[in-house]
């Protein structure tokens, strides 16, 4: 990784840990604003009834004692406020009906007793030590609104951790896209010199008039690396997709592996009753197969059967192979396509990972372990759209 990009990857990384703790200052402070709303309308609440127990037990309202209550019981608030007696009947109520209202709906105003005793805890008020009554009251509208701020606030942040997210997880992606591009034509590269070379002395060696049998298995390795070096072409360029017979396609697959394979290996296949025509790129496609086929035949020991059949579902053509191999256990069913991963000792991991960037990435289509079980065999599933 040079240097730039180690510094744009650690930029982000600032910028993502700047961005979190932003958001939960915001929501700290926001918590603390609607703990201190919640703490002001209390003391407001308590404040109108000492007014309220001043003004009833003052003898003369004249005094200054006197003139504060009123003052403080005229004064306008928004919580709805409801007053009760010792054995909890409503003697008062304030800012629940409309002032002009004459006709009260008394299990109305039960129901809301009910439901701002669950908002706070009501106030005590003991008229002439002898007396007790109680004051519900319930929130604000401004705190009903403020309340869900921090919702409001962890429902943005989620989301915009989603979107970050899923930024990081394209870019990732889009990097790991070049890497393996890179690497695609970077091998097609390194195989393309020595095999010019390679059909250079085969030419010579035409002329030399020596075996015409060694010179065939010659150009036929020639033409095997050939197709190699093409493989790793289409993976490093811009695939190009033709319409294909898929029917034909597994056919001649299927005649080529039988000839670079031992005749312990019995090949069965099951064309599709009608032909399936799609979008794809013959080549990869091929390296597809060839690679589920050699998984297949290493996992039978060179000794088995594998069976090949293509169906239409929907607007999908499938390819299902099966072998009779050792099986793959569950826990590695969604660890075979992962790059790297391999079960075998001399093993690279990349022959199922790039099967399922040439299904997935272009061709836009997908591969799975339909099923598996431990010493019966594995089916390989094989998805394109059909367009």
């Amino acid at each position: 990784m040079s240097i730039i990009n180690y510094n744009k990857s650690l930029f982000k990384i600032f910028l993502y840990l700047g961005l979190v703790t932003s958001v939960f200052f915001i929501l700290y402070e926001t918590l603390k604003i609607i703990e201190y709303t919640k703490s002001e309308e209390r003391k407001k609440i308590e404040l109108w009834a000492m007014a309220q127990k001043n003004f009833i037990e003052s003898k003369n309202l004249d005094d200054d004692i006197g003139e504060l209550s009123i003052f403080l019981l005229t004064k306008s608030f928004e919580n709805p406020i409801i007053q009760v007696d010792e054995n909890e009947k409503i003697i008062a109520h304030k800012n629940i009906f409309k002032e002009n209202q004459i006709d009260i709906d008394s299990l109305k105003l039960k129901s809301f007793l009910k439901k701002i005793s669950i908002e706070n805890k009501p106030i005590s008020i003991t008229f002439n030590n002898s007396i007790n009554q109680k004051l519900y009251y319930g929130n604000s509208d401004l705190f009903n609104k403020i309340k869900y701020f921090p919702f409001a606030l962890i429902l943005v942040a989620v989301f915009f951790t989603l979107i970050v997210f899923n930024y990081f997880k394209s870019s990732f992606d889009s990097n790991k896209n070049k890497i393996w591009a890179s690497f695609a034509k970077e091998t097609a590269h390194q195989i393309g010199t020595p095999l010019s070379s390679l059909m250079g002395w085969s030419n010579i060696l035409k002329e030399k008039d020596l075996d015409h049998q060694i010179i065939h298995e010659i150009d036929n390795d020639i033409i095997r690396l050939n197709k190699i070096a093409k493989r790793f072409s289409e993976i490093g360029s811009k695939t190009k997709l033709k319409v294909e017979n898929l029917n034909e396609i597994l056919n001649t697959i299927l005649v080529y592996l039988e000839k670079r394979n031992s005749s312990l290996i019995n090949f069965e296949f099951y064309p599709s009753n009608d032909d399936i025509k799609i979008k794809i790129n013959k080549t990869l496609i091929e390296w597809v197969i060839e690679n589920i086929v050699k998984n297949a035949i290493d996992s039978m020991s060179g000794n088995g059967k594998i069976q090949i059949k293509i169906m239409k579902e929907n607007n999908q053509a499938k390819i299902l192979i099966s072998d009779n191999g050792s099986g793959i256990s569950n826990s590695l069913k969604n660890k075979i396509f992962d790059e790297g991963f391999t079960s075998k000792e001399n093993g690279w991991g990349l022959g199922l990972s790039f099967s399922k960037r040439i299904m997935t990435v272009y061709h836009e289509g997908n591969i799975k372990v339909k099923n598996s079980t431990l010493g019966k065999g594995t089916t390989f599933e094989l998805t394109f759209p059909i367009n």
